[in-house]
């Protein structure tokens, strides 16, 4: 058989051939850059750590089905250690890299004052956490919220109290910060409202090992019932320091305790534990345990609506005619239904999202996890 010989062209020629190839290759879309903002450092960088990791995953798996719009996601990590005095530095930061959206921040006081700024610059910003009310009732067209309202896990633990404890001693304790100490009042006050005065009400110093001062301030009350408002790390630490000293009050507590941290710092004390979660609403809606294992997350709650937040930007892609904020926020204020990994999820015209009602929930041990499922553990609704 005849070889064909290879042809040869003069090295003017390929070098032409070469630039028409460039000129023909399409060129590369530039990648679409989410900001993950919250506290990467200090005593809460365990909740940011949980929100680099919602994101990181949730972003893995996007660019495996072929980006937002085409567009790779990339992730730009900022460090405002859940302090407001860090929010404008923070913000300017992201805004500058020309970021498309943030999934953040953490709490409700540096959320506020990063919504109206990123929204100037037509920044979307969804947050995982921040659970104050007025954040979305005050907020702007950009902000969007994953997180329970503190007036709705306030009316489920109020009620539980004033019912279960009438004429009985319960405590209300919280860490001093907006978050926890917005989420005791409100409970709180749910619980005044229904007839049932609290014995002891105190706020703890956040960070502390030892809160030995509290529990004997707890034990000479005669409790027999603390709510507790405030995050895992203090959450757990006060739990087993009550069963040490042999305090057998009911522990009840909101959904800012929902993460590892909790068991680790509670141990064995964290069994029967109480504390505010939302609801499946119907057959399409996964507990906490199924949700993480079916988005591969290790973390806590935190993680997962991280995770959620970015999902949701990808399941509104598709119906808009391109990424563009302004687009996408009003979609999602349609009330349209997205599916994502812990089920449905949809936002109402105020941009908090209709997760169904909350139940009170005991949390269980399970063989072979770090973590607590609450599928079957409803004590209240």
């Amino acid at each position: 058989m005849e070889r064909i010989a290879a042809l040869r062209f003069p090295a003017f020629i390929c070098v032409a051939l070469v630039a028409l190839a460039a000129i023909a290759k399409p060129a590369r879309a530039e990648p679409v850059l989410i900001g993950v903002a919250g506290p990467m450092s200090g005593p809460l960088a365990p909740y940011g750590a949980q929100m680099i990791e919602g994101v990181e995953h949730a972003a893995e798996q996007i660019n495996a089905r072929g980006g937002l719009g085409g567009r790779e996601v990339e992730i730009v990590i900022a460090d405002d250690v859940a302090d407001p005095t860090r929010v404008e530095s923070v913000t300017d930061d992201l805004i500058g890299r020309g970021i498309f959206a943030v999934i953040g921040h953490f709490t409700s006081g540096t959320s506020a004052i990063a919504a109206p700024r990123y929204a100037d610059a037509d920044i979307l910003m969804l947050t995982p956490t921040a659970t104050d009310p007025l954040l979305t009732q005050d907020g702007g067209w950009n902000l969007f919220r994953l997180a329970p309202r503190d007036d709705a896990q306030a009316q489920v633990s109020g009620r539980y109290l004033a019912t279960e404890y009438a004429g009985r001693r319960v405590a209300v304790v919280h860490d001093k910060s907006a978050f926890g100490k917005g989420l005791a009042d409100r409970t709180r006050q749910v619980m005044n409202d229904l007839g049932l005065e609290d014995a002891l009400y105190s706020g703890i110093d956040p960070g502390e090992s030892d809160y030995g001062a509290l529990i004997r301030s707890l034990a000479e009350a005669q409790i027999d019932a603390l709510y507790f408002g405030g995050m895992a790390e203090e959450a757990g630490i006060i739990l087993r320091q009550m069963r040490e000293a042999g305090l057998e009050a009911t522990f009840v507590t909101g959904e800012g305790a929902i993460s590892p941290q909790f068991t680790e710092r509670a141990g064995d004390a964290a069994e029967g534990a109480l504390m505010t979660a939302a609801l499946p609403r119907d057959s399409y809606d996964r507990p906490l345990q199924e949700s993480l294992d079916a988005t591969g997350l290790e973390g806590g709650r935190t993680a997962l609506m991280s995770f959620v937040a970015l999902r949701v930007l990808e399941e509104a892609r598709d119906h808009v005619p391109e990424l563009e904020a302004q687009a996408v926020a009003q979609y999602l204020r349609s009330g349209a239904m997205l599916m994502t990994e812990i089920g449905p999820v949809a936002f109402d015209a105020q941009g908090d999202a209709s997760l169904g009602e909350y139940g009170l929930f005991a949390w269980r041990s399970e063989p072979g996890r770090d973590f607590i499922d609450f599928e079957g553990n409803l004590v209240a609704r």
